[in-house]
């Protein structure tokens, strides 16, 4: 009879210790999804300046482009002028498009991270039910009460 108390004392408490680590983990994990949300909004306002920053720029060139060539007594209509200020336009553009791939890299790792600490959370549960498991068994006498016997003879 105490053996039956003793094998469910440690079966309880092995639960309760499983329990509070896997709400621990998962804690963490929440922790963590909420780091990195708060880390996605931040590169996403980052990256919206730097895009207002690339646009203020252009248009900053092209208007000193613009005046250089009035200045120098050439038209809209050339093709220097409208060439300088294509380029600019194309180099804003790619500019702009570099800053897009830039967030969207930070947001896939933020996602891959976040994806990691979900699948710890999950090994660690199956962790701990293997753990569980092996305790009741050993608890419940092994291999010895199946088969019966000493178990732990050498071959011979």
């Amino acid at each position: 009879m105490p053996v039956l108390i003793v094998a469910a004392l440690g079966a309880a408490a092995t639960v309760y210790s499983g329990s509070k680590q896997a709400a621990a983990t998962k804690k963490s994990a929440q922790a963590q999804q909420q780091a990195n949300e708060a880390q996605a909004r931040s590169a996403s306002v980052e990256a919206q300046r730097a895009r207002i920053a690339q646009v203020r720029e252009a248009r900053i060139r092209k208007g000193q482009v613009i005046s250089a060539g009035a200045a120098g007594g050439l038209g809209m209509g050339t093709s220097g002028l409208g060439g300088a200020v294509g380029s600019i336009a194309s180099q804003m553009g790619e500019n702009i498009g570099n800053i897009n791939q830039q967030q969207t890299f930070a947001q896939d790792t933020g996602a891959a991270l976040q994806e990691s600490a979900n699948q710890q959370v999950k090994a660690q549960k199956w962790q701990q039910i293997g753990a569980f498991s092996q305790s009741i068994f050993q608890q419940a006498g092994g291999f010895t009460t199946i088969f019966g016997g000493n178990t732990s003879t050498g071959v011979k």
